[in-house]
């Protein structure tokens, strides 16, 4: 199938998926400006995965599709009430700090994107590899005067190459619902708040890649959308772990993994590192 008729058939799929399901405004605009800085890197962040991030920001129902890697476990021992699973989901989420959380999708074709985020700092590293290249950029968000800022360290490993800019969004409209979106924007903060107001549930038990997962759907006014996206938390670490996005194929997959902080790991992920020898360029325009 050719990139651009995957790009329509996944277009389809989020204009099926995304009638009555209103994010807050200002959230569309932010992930926009995330797709189009991750697409920019030199083209190897691909139409799919980029629209499901877009998707898990503005995604409502999609049913009966099931994503891969995904199977139907025994029913989970009694002790392990909804509620005791809450509370434990809460106290893993409340540990983010002590983490480093990593991201991984592909667009099927060999293409990798692999993230790296500090939520303390709120800095993100991206490594984007595949078909013979290698770039790496590091994007620390602030918000500040009701907007979006962005400073941003681009390094191209093939071209031995490297720039940096700063960039901010526009003025960001006022939330017109408290709704939780499930995405992979969605904060440890965020999703702890979903699950304290009742916005999210838990749903199936099953396996993620051969582990016992736990899945987390929509609730209360968003109950008709709980087949809208698949966020699944680990059954022992209770930390997430995958996320599924229409049209639930592999390029719509989102896994995810904390690290413990190690300061050389926090070092990485929140300090640019230009190669000696690289040169420094003007800053990509298609990059904002």
């Amino acid at each position: 199938m050719s990139e651009s008729r995957l790009a329509e058939d996944v277009r389809a799929a989020l204009e099926e998926a995304t009638a009555g399901l209103r994010a807050p405004a200002g959230a569309a605009a932010r992930a926009r400006s995330r797709a189009r800085r991750r697409r920019a890197a030199y083209g190897l962040l691909a139409i799919v995965p980029a629209a499901g991030v877009i998707a898990g920001l503005t995604v409502a129902a999609h049913g009966g599709a099931t994503a891969p890697g995904i199977t139907a476990a025994p029913p989970a021992p009694a002790i392990q009430t909804d509620a005791y699973v809450v509370s434990h989901i809460e106290a893993a989420l409340r540990g983010a700090n002590d983490y480093i959380i990593v991201t991984s999708t592909s667009n099927g074709s060999g293409q990798v994107t692999t993230a790296y985020q500090d939520p303390v700092t709120g800095t993100t590293r991206s490594v984007v590899s595949g078909s013979g290249h290698k770039v790496a950029y590091w994007i620390k968000t602030t918000v500040s005067g009701g907007a979006d800022h962005w400073q941003t360290t681009y390094v191209d490993y093939t071209n031995r190459t490297w720039w940096a800019k700063s960039s901010q969004s526009g003025k960001l409209g006022k939330a017109t619902s408290d709704a939780i979106v499930l995405s992979a924007q969605t904060t440890p903060a965020e999703l702890s708040k979903a699950l304290a107001t009742g916005q999210v549930r838990i749903g199936l038990k099953g396996q993620v890649n051969g582990h016992a997962a736990i899945e987390l759907v929509y609730a209360g006014k968003l109950s008709a959308k709980a087949s809208a996206v698949h966020y699944w938390v680990d059954g022992k670490t209770f930390q997430p772990v995958r996320i599924d996005l229409p049209p639930f194929t592999a390029a719509s997959t989102i896994t995810e993994s904390w690290i413990p902080k190690s300061s050389a790991l926090v070092r990485q992920t929140n300090t640019p590192q230009v190669p000696a020898g690289f040169r420094k360029v003007p800053a990509s325009p298609a990059f904002n």
